[in-house]
């Protein structure tokens, strides 16, 4: 197991005060043979100065060690692409630069990818935890996965499609499949859900879980998934939102015409109710239009999932025209 060679991805960006959590948890691992490429996405704040802080560190603990800084921002699809075309690892391990983890994660997914040959990708559980917790005293809000996920390949592509059940960060991936299919889609932003969808449409990817506690996944304000509110929300929900569905767009010739409009109309009512609730006006009047526009009624039976749908859409238009009038 010593043999193979991990790479290790860290995307950073305005991270500082983080960076300590996670690259402790990464000098912290019980494995040895690992490569180590960190990218700073011309961070305005200190991150890139508290990277080099760490550079003698881990260059006398790991095997190899870049250090890179994008003298603009790139964006993480286009951040990691740049490490992945540099990477040398059998197996990829990617985390964000606010995450971190338990010192045996690394060992413990290549002993399982080691032990399960036909397995492509790994996926271990990890818990939730708070921007105010610092590693090592974690203690989690919340599992990422409270059961263990189906990874079967029936119906599978349609799951991710419907609702992405990989989590991204909790996986490791054999450098064969991104050789195999490519890097990362860099334009969309959103870049895990493309890629989870291109690898199970064109092959017979194989997806594992591990379920062990390996990960902290960190809940902040800054998080591209957080909901709390702040000044960013609606620019990050816009971003995402558009990246999905320009995702199933690409998507749309493997999904049958009700599973794909079905899928389309649930994620506009969500992020429209979700804008209602946190007071994103803008944001709100463009999904607004969307939901007018959306032209896939005619593909959709009235089954419990729709009228669940639009009971959702009619709360929240009720709610947007009692706090701003009829529209």
């Amino acid at each position: 197991m010593a043999d193979t060679l991990v790479s290790i991805l860290i995307p950073c960006y305005n991270h500082e005060q983080f960076l300590d959590d996670c690259l402790g948890s990464i000098l912290a691992q019980d494995y040895a043979n690992i490569e180590l490429l960190i990218c700073d996405d011309c961070s305005p704040d200190g991150s890139f100065a508290k990277i080099l802080s760490y550079e003698q560190r881990l260059k006398q603990r790991f095997s190899r060690v870049e250090i890179l800084k994008n003298e603009v921002n790139c964006g993480v699809t286009k951040n990691v692409n740049r490490m992945l075309s540099i990477a040398k690892g059998d197996y990829v391990k990617t985390i964000a630069s606010d995450d971190a983890m338990a010192p045996n994660a690394i060992s413990a997914m290549v002993r399982y990818l080691q032990e399960n040959p036909s397995v492509d990708v790994v996926v271990t559980n990890g818990v939730n935890v708070p921007e105010e917790q610092h590693y090592p005293d974690f203690h989690g809000t919340g599992k990422i996965y409270a059961a263990a996920p189906n990874f079967s390949a029936d119906g599978f592509f349609e799951r991710v499609a419907r609702r992405n059940e990989i989590s991204a960060p909790a996986a490791m991936v054999r450098m064969s499949v991104y050789e195999k299919y490519g890097f990362y889609d860099e334009t969309v932003k959103v870049e895990d859900y493309e890629f989870w969808l291109r690898v199970l449409q064109q092959g017979a990817t194989r997806f594992g879980f591990l379920d062990k506690d390996l990960l902290y996944y960190r809940i902040n304000a800054n998080s591209m998934t957080s909901i709390s509110a702040n000044a960013g929300l609606a620019r990050r929900r816009k971003l995402i939102h558009e990246s999905e569905i320009g995702t199933l767009q690409k998507f749309r010739p493997c999904l049958c015409k009700q599973v794909y409009s079905e899928i389309v109309m649930q994620r506009i009512a969500a992020e429209w109710w979700m804008a209602v609730q946190y007071d994103m006006a803008d944001w709100e009047k463009e999904l607004h239009q969307s939901w007018k526009h959306f032209d896939g009624w005619k593909d959709l039976p009235l089954n419990k999932k729709v009228w669940a749908t639009l009971f959702s859409w009619k709360q929240a238009l009720k709610k947007s025209m009692k706090r701003t009038g009829p529209r």
